[in-house]
């Protein structure tokens, strides 16, 4: 019997009658990118909860050297853009992303080698550009096709990204408790493999990761799930979507550490419920992000994001003055979970309607990367200048607060400039 393209379609429902690939074939291939994106994730986050381990007790440096373990790969996924911008000429996305998995695999194992603290650093610094690459890759797979909507597309991929650095920094934990002492470098092993497993399953699975890269670009206003707000999302520039990102990840560094330490050293909240309160907005940045990416689509992504960004500033700036009452301090942290979920989605596809493929979104990551490391490291500093006082924490935390307000109101008006 002759199997026509119609029939093959009603057998394998991979090819429809126009011969183009079904909705059920399309939400394989995104189910896919969502996994590649979560097994990226994971070795960075496996790395943090070991960290003094990996550093202090390996090497004997001071804690100051360990934190800079985690910001030196900055360095790398700077130099990753002027990489994608050289190599994407004679290398499409797919093939990228596969052997800059496998370079990622190659590198952590070396970590894993007894190399000296400066080799150690050489190797973490060169292990950034990989790392770099590999997001903005998938980045550019999961926002890239014409069914669905960009900002829920991108949404999921946010979550599933955070569901990532949730989890492996879970894993890590485990991993080294179960190892026991000495042995907490097999995180660098196991981020090896999940490294190797992204580039496993993109070579296994690259003729429909291509076709999404193949796939013609659709302008923005001429999709049928455009609003009036997506519509102004393609009149914001490029570096004012690095600039939301540079701010979102710097009070999220904010937010994981000067936090942490101003509940701990003025109110009586133990280790336990310091935890699960610092973890709570993360939490609900997870889990909305997706639910985030959707309303978006539908009110309009600038539009959403000028809201989020707005009340997420407010709650942030409102958190160090509530922290002696546990529920109001409670609430508070859960609006600027709910609103934080909105800001990674919606800058996200603001960066997708920039087009500018892997580059853009090696950029974003690199520009939220350094943005981390600021949050991370300028509260240090001010600190040791203006002492360690509660008024000191709240100034940095209120800061930061408004610097983002700031952002948020430059987008809004550089979009309105420009319609």
């Amino acid at each position: 019997m002759v199997v026509t393209p119609c029939a093959r379609s009603r057998r394998v429902g991979t090819i429809d009658r126009s011969g183009e690939h079904t909705p059920g074939y399309r939400s394989r291939v995104q189910r896919l990118v969502c996994l590649l994106l979560f097994l990226s994730a994971l070795p960075d986050a496996m790395v943090v909860p070991v960290l003094k381990d990996l550093c202090v007790d390996r090497y004997g440096v001071s804690r100051t050297e360990a934190q800079a373990f985690l910001l030196v790969n900055l360095i790398g996924a700077a130099a990753a853009i002027a990489v994608v911008a050289r190599v994407q000429r004679w290398v499409d996305p797919v093939r990228l992303l596969i052997a800059a998995s496998l370079l990622d695999a190659l590198l952590l194992v070396c970590l894993w080698l007894p190399l000296g603290w400066p080799g150690t650093m050489i190797v973490r610094t060169l292990e950034g550009v990989p790392d770099a690459i590999v997001f903005g890759v998938l980045m550019q797979l999961l926002g890239r096709s014409v069914t669905g909507s960009v900002a829920g597309r991108l949404g999921l991929g946010s979550m599933v990204l955070l569901g990532g650095v949730g989890c492996g920094m879970a894993i890590g934990g485990l991993a080294a408790k179960l190892v026991g002492p000495g042995s907490e470098r097999v995180v660098f092993v196991l981020g090896a493999g999940s490294s190797a497993l992204v580039a496993v399953l993109a070579a296994a699975c690259r003729g429909g990761l291509q076709e999404r890269v193949e796939q013609p670009s659709v302008p923005a206003l001429s999709r049928p799930d455009c609003t009036e707000g997506v519509a102004a999302s393609r009149t914001v520039p490029s570096w004012v979507v690095l600039a939301m990102a540079f701010m979102d990840r710097a009070t999220g560094g904010v937010l994981t550490g000067t936090l942490s330490l101003f509940l701990a050293g003025f109110f009586a909240y133990d280790a336990s419920e310091r935890g699960w309160m610092v973890g709570l907005p993360l939490l609900a940045m997870a889990a909305g992000a997706w639910p985030a990416g959707a309303l978006a689509n539908r009110m309009g992504t600038l539009r959403v994001r000028q809201w989020a960004g707005g009340i997420y500033a407010v709650a942030l700036a409102l958190v160090p003055f509530v922290g002696d009452s546990q529920p109001v301090l409670v609430a508070t942290l859960a609006v600027l979970g709910l609103a934080g979920a909105a800001l990674l989605p919606t800058s996200l596809a603001l960066e997708h309607a920039v087009d500018r493929g892997p580059v853009g979104f090696t950029a974003f990551a690199t520009s939220g990367g350094v943005g981390y490391a600021s949050g991370s490291v300028i509260p240090v500093l001010v600190l040791g200048v203006a002492g360690d006082a509660a008024a000191s924490y709240q100034g940095i935390i209120l800061g930061f607060a408004l610097l983002h307000a700031a952002v948020t109101c430059v987008a809004v008006a550089t979009a309105r400039s420009r319609t």
